[in-house]
């Protein structure tokens, strides 16, 4: 019966699919290569809502190329890229956990602060993400992620080089825009200052994602009341393998998929297309862009 129940899933899924595929030919602004791997993610993080699937794609498009500095000007072979990837590891780990969701790790590995550049480690963030959602092959996607970041290294003197501006897209465009499921989110290793990273953190947070936070102190065990520890990397006692080597698997595929992450027919709005229709239907889609200016 399951397992009935699961085809019957699919078969709609796959009509969704074709239907926002069709919806997205009638929006001639919207790129129009979006592969239906991709399709099916935003579809997916809206639990197969085709309308909300079609506000959240308008949304992160219209995020992208209101900061296309981030989004789009970007290439995860320059020199800013590839300092980053020395300073810090950004890693989706492999497997899902009991509960079906996805767990990304993101630590330094060099603590030198000056070495360490916020908006190219936000840069580098969003093009793993691309990554990863237009090469995703698992029959079924994750119901949801879990993002780990360990603050082992990071110092005041890191926070100073946050940038506020490439920090409020880049909670904006998480929180709003990214096509996933948000489930939990862990802090492990908190220094003493943890509530002044906070400071300057938390002013961007939404009230029900600042809830999904859990922080860990130092050498705890709590973590793994939320997630096995035998999904972590060899370097925190989990079995998923070297660190370094589940990183180098990232770079290669960050490089093979590089033509894709800067081909900006891939995410560029045609402006002249979108003020050239005037249709009633789309009146919404013009007004949805208007209104992403972040304040």
């Amino acid at each position: 019966m399951v397992h009935l129940n699961e085809k019957a899933e699919d078969q709609l899924m796959t009509t969704r699919i074709s239907e926002l595929q069709d919806w997205l030919q009638a929006q001639p602004q919207l790129p129009q290569n979006i592969s239906r791997l991709l399709l099916r993610r935003f579809l997916h993080t809206t639990r197969g809502d085709l309308s909300a699937a079609q506000r959240l794609l308008e949304l992160n498009y219209g995020l992208r190329n209101k900061h296309a500095h981030i989004f789009i000007d970007r290439d995860p072979l320059d020199a800013s890229s590839q300092q980053l990837l020395q300073v810090a590891d950004l890693v989706p780990l492999p497997g899902l956990t009991p509960e079906n969701n996805k767990l990304l790790f993101y630590r330094l590995i060099d603590f030198d602060a000056d070495k360490f550049n916020f908006t190219a480690a936000i840069k580098v963030f969003f093009m793993v993400a691309d990554c990863r959602f237009a090469t995703e092959n698992e029959e079924r996607l994750s119901d949801g992620e879990i993002p780990v970041f360990d603050m082992a290294g990071y110092t005041l003197r890191h926070l100073t080089k946050t940038a506020l501006g490439a920090l409020r897209v880049y909670m904006k465009f998480v929180q709003e825009a990214h096509p996933v499921r948000l489930k939990e989110i862990h802090v492990l290793n908190c220094p003493s200052y943890v509530d002044k990273v906070m400071a300057v953190v938390k002013p961007f947070i939404k009230g029900e994602v600042f809830k999904l936070i859990h922080f860990h102190l130092p050498n705890a065990d709590t973590p793994y009341r939320h997630f096995p520890r035998s999904m972590l990397p060899e370097e925190y006692g989990g079995e998923a393998g070297k660190m370094s080597d589940l990183k180098l698997q990232w770079m290669q595929l960050l490089k093979e998929q590089r033509d894709y992450l800067m081909d900006t027919e891939n995410w560029q709005i045609n402006k002249i297309k979108k003020n050239g229709q005037r249709k009633s239907s789309d009146a919404g889609v013009t007004q949805a862009l208007r209104s992403l200016e972040i304040d």
